[in-house]
């Protein structure tokens, strides 16, 4: 009896049976049960990990004796599983028992017979899906949040840079539960690969971000570069334009803020400190409108007019750069928004192609499905 061996199996070749005993009847019948622990080959297709399917066959059959000298049958068509244990990573989906033949090369006219079990089993992926893709959905929304963070904060290259490290801290986890085959690479890598790419795209824009909002006040934005980002585009993605306020603005700011400090607080340092900024805002309003009339009435020049025509000059230039600061911000402001939004398209866009591969997949030709819940 000790002819029989698993044709498949990936441990030592010849086991010790000797304790095993064989059971004969009368009438001729041999009853022989080995047992132990089978270690078999399986070839794994991994390409969907962690939401694969695997088909694992057992090979039973005899050594050196063809069908001749001995015949192997199966009894049934399935694996009985009234003795099977529930598995935390693997569920058995379906069984099969089939008998088939080996016919060598050299030999056409002999054929070895086995008998074949089949496994049919489906990965378990609640524990992959909690560890592993939950996570790496939650650090992928910190990629997008990259684009709100305000580039005045001066944080937001070092969150993007932290985001790229913690996704190589995932691929190591990932790289430590996927078995190593060069055959096929696993969705959730190419997922996380995807995601990185974005966490590395999102830097690299995020660093023109800055330069366009730190750009020099000295140059201005090119006239269709206005035209389309901050006229049409601005108005696309709902960005508002952040003007400077006029001086008439700034002088019913201070009395509406002068007004509600008094109501809330009576007259206390904070309201004093109100009343103060008014005379500097009326004294500018004053210089603007002395500015606006070059010459009195009689046509003769006016008494300040030396000093205004010394001073304005320096006043506009300074309100140009002014004006070219705020339009390079605005700019900046609308390019992290644009950018927000198509990270998060395609981002997201990904992802769902990504898991929604192995939902349209081939699936396991099953021949006897299994329900673990009656088993």
């Amino acid at each position: 009896m000790k002819n029989i061996y698993t044709k498949n199996r990936a441990d030592e070749l010849a086991p010790d049976f000797k304790q095993i005993r064989v059971r004969l009847s009368y009438n001729g019948k041999v009853h022989w049960e080995p047992g132990g622990i089978f270690t078999t080959t399986c070839d794994i297709d991994i390409r969907y990990f962690p939401f694969d399917e695997q088909l694992c066959p057992i090979q039973i059959g005899a050594w050196a004796y063809y069908s001749a000298r001995m015949n192997l049958t199966n009894a049934t068509g399935t694996i009985p599983t009234h003795n099977f244990r529930m598995n935390g990573e693997w569920q058995v989906i379906g069984t099969s028992v089939e008998w088939l033949e080996t016919i060598l090369p050299c030999c056409p006219d002999t054929r070895y017979p086995y008998v074949q079990f089949t496994l049919y089993l489906r990965r378990r992926h609640a524990f992959y899906i909690m560890n592993i893709v939950l996570p790496c959905s939650l650090l992928s929304v910190l990629v997008m949040i990259v684009f709100c963070l305000p580039p005045d904060a001066g944080e937001k290259i070092s969150l993007g840079i932290s985001v790229l490290l913690a996704f190589t801290v995932f691929l190591l986890m990932v790289a430590e539960n996927v078995p190593r085959t060069s055959l096929h690479i696993p969705i959730i890598v190419i997922y996380l690969t995807c995601t990185m790419a974005f966490g590395t795209v999102s830097v690299c824009l995020t660093v023109l971000v800055l330069n366009l909002h730190h750009r020099d006040s000295e140059r201005k934005i090119p006239k269709w570069v206005r035209i389309i980002v901050l006229n049409y585009l601005s108005k696309l993605l709902c960005v508002s334009a952040r003007r400077p306020k006029s001086l008439a603005d700034r002088l019913h700011a201070v009395d509406e803020l002068e007004n509600k400090t008094n109501v809330r607080h009576g007259l206390g340092q904070i309201a004093t400190d109100m009343s103060l900024l008014r005379p500097i805002l009326q004294e500018e309003s004053a210089m603007q409108a002395n500015q606006a009339s070059s010459t009195r009435e009689n046509g003769q020049p006016g008494k300040y007019s030396s000093m205004r025509d010394a001073i304005f000059p320096v006043f506009q230039k300074e309100k140009k750069r002014s004006e070219n600061c705020q339009e390079w911000k605005e700019l900046a402001h609308v390019m992290d928004r644009l950018f927000f939004i198509l990270v998060f398209i395609f981002m997201n866009l990904s992802a769902l192609i990504i898991f929604l591969v192995p939902y349209y997949r081939e699936q396991l030709n099953v021949p006897q499905p299994v329900d673990e819940e009656r088993i």
